[in-house]
């Protein structure tokens, strides 16, 4: 039966999402396209499940470099909403979806709604991030698409894993393999120029 208790009270969440968040943004036509790439949907979940780095916010830095925009990552960090919808919403989704695997397997359907709910909670999420992008990023013609892009992955990956040296010299692989997927028509070689180490 529904749950009559105020569940704002017991989470002790004060958040509340805007009555008006259009969700079919450019973002996630991107984020849609990008994520068919098996090598991209590797990469991306490598990077959240070993190091705990949040897709949608890899994928927002991609589709920013393709805007030409520069991701301002400590507004990123100090932007309560973006972390209480993710961190209160989309990642106990996700701990169900994984948990009713082992715990349901003969319960397909039960795992279906909570993945749909998921997708949506992601959806959201990246709606949330598309409205900021003005007090998120800013417009640069310093850099090209593949440069932008890269810088920032850092700038994203730096702020979150707060200037770790050695968990980011085992991260900086991956963002090169997930550049690659992004814009396939550029060599490794060439993109890890723009990366610590890179020649």
């Amino acid at each position: 039966m529904p749950d009559q208790t105020n569940s704002s009270a017991l989470s002790g969440s004060t958040f509340s999402l805007p009555q008006e968040l259009p969700l079919n943004t450019p973002f996630w036509d991107f984020s849609i396209s990008l994520w068919k790439s098996a090598d991209a949907q590797r990469t991306l979940l490598h990077l959240q499940d070993e190091y705990g780095l949040k897709v949608n916010r890899l994928l927002f830095c991609c589709w920013l470099g393709f805007e030409r925009k520069e991701l301002l990552a400590e507004a990123l960090a100090a932007d309560s909403l973006l972390a209480e919808w993710s961190e209160q919403t989309v990642t106990p989704l996700r701990n169900i979806r994984k948990q009713l695997k082992h715990s349901a397997p003969h319960h397909p359907q039960l795992r279906a709604t909570v993945q749909s709910a998921e997708l949506q909670a992601e959806q959201i999420e990246q709606a949330l991030l598309f409205k900021q992008t003005d007090k998120l990023s800013r417009p640069t013609t310093k850099r090209n698409t593949l440069q932008t892009l890269s810088f920032n992955l850092l700038s994203y990956t730096e702020q979150a894993l707060q200037d770790n040296e050695r968990i980011s010299r085992l991260v900086t692989p991956c963002l090169v393999s997930l550049v690659q997927a992004t814009i396939p028509n550029h060599e490794r070689s060439h993109i890890e120029i723009y990366f610590p180490g890179g020649e």
